[in-house]
């Protein structure tokens, strides 16, 4: 790391030690705190051994700085995240609100670009790697070619994950009503359907399903 800017790849290995871990967990979870309270810039090592309950000396046995210790939670949330989100034969886009749904906050640190954003392009480059993967699967499975350039396509989805992902969450986290998961998904689904029809399809105008606690509204 120079210049301030994080590069993923270079995390700690965490080690089996119970006390190592536990001192990982405890200042992993000051760092996610405080950076989601007054950002990452606001944030210094006294606050967090202050937060984690340990000490400054503690906190350099285990990282550099913490710029070290963000890159080892954003390592540790990616890879967590997609490698479930890579497995195949699993319903992946569900998976991936799943996992938002039980550990928002450190999916947030990610998704809001915390340490200039490397965090947030690896997700975001990933995840477009599997959606290319099942659209491909798609494809030799008989689905209709897509409507536009393949990776325009990938890329314009894969942001519509992301930053739908990111909203959702942050609605969750600040206590706004927001579709259910499973709604969520389902009409992401559907937005992908439309990349590969004719404007005459009627599936361009599903309807707008959400759940019974919301108003049912089409988007004809």
């Amino acid at each position: 790391m120079t210049g301030g800017t994080i590069e993923l790849g270079a995390a700690p290995v965490v080690r089996a030690d119970p006390r190592v871990r536990r001192t990982h967990l405890a200042l992993h979870e000051a760092m996610v705190a405080l950076c989601l309270a007054d950002g990452y810039r606001a944030v210094t090592v006294d606050q967090l051994v202050e937060r984690a309950g340990v000490t400054r000396a503690t906190f350099y046995t285990h990282f550099r700085d913490k710029e070290h210790l963000l890159l080892a939670i954003a390592e540790q949330v990616v890879r967590d995240v997609l490698e479930r989100f890579g497995q195949a034969g699993t319903d992946r886009l569900l998976m991936l609100f799943e996992d938002a749904e039980q550990q928002p906050d450190r999916l947030r640190l990610v998704l809001r670009g915390e340490g200039d954003g490397v965090a947030l392009r690896r997700f975001t480059d990933e995840v477009a790697a599997v959606v290319d993967e099942v659209d491909r699967a798609a494809l030799a499975d008989g689905m209709p070619p897509l409507v536009a350039d393949p990776e325009l396509a990938v890329r314009a989805f894969t942001g519509q994950v992301v930053e739908v992902l990111r909203w959702w969450i942050e609605a969750g986290a600040a206590g706004r009503q927001r579709p259910a998961r499973d709604d969520v998904v389902l009409q992401l689904r559907r937005l992908a359907v439309q990349g590969r029809t004719t404007p005459a399809d009627p599936r361009r105008r599903p309807p707008f399903l959400i759940t019974s606690d919301h108003p049912t509204r089409s988007t004809s």
